[in-house]
């Protein structure tokens, strides 16, 4: 497969991983019981997806470029980590739900400077 559809792939697993996301900030600024919300299973499951596709779709561009594992690397697997888990949070700690949505953006604005600038 090609550098170019690795990236596309990338995309979408990325436009799945903050759609989910922001569902479940949402379902918290609401403050909407987990079974009352019949969306809830499928949030679940295209953030899983995502982060899925996030991931095994970085990896193959990372091969393809012969970048190895420098520490940009390993500071968007860092991200990748805090965004697996965020949603989580979202959902326990409902007074906190405006602060998490800031928290993933700033996730989401780091993962992009460390993909294009590659410091």
């Amino acid at each position: 497969m090609s550098f170019d559809f690795y990236k596309l792939l990338h995309f979408l697993g990325i436009f799945m991983v903050f759609s989910a996301l922001g569902g479940q900030i949402v379902q918290s600024l609401n403050g909407g019981d987990a079974k009352q919300m019949p969306g809830r299973k499928w949030m679940a499951i295209f953030h899983g997806l995502g982060l899925l596709i996030v991931l095994v779709a970085g990896f193959g561009m990372i091969a393809k470029a012969g970048y190895g594992f420098p520490g940009w690397v390993i500071g968007k697997l860092v991200v990748w980590v805090a965004l697996g888990g965020i949603g989580a949070v979202a959902a326990r700690k409902r007074n906190l739900a405006v602060l998490i949505w800031v928290v993933v953006l700033l996730l989401g604005f780091i993962a992009a400077y460390l993909a294009h600038y590659k410091p």
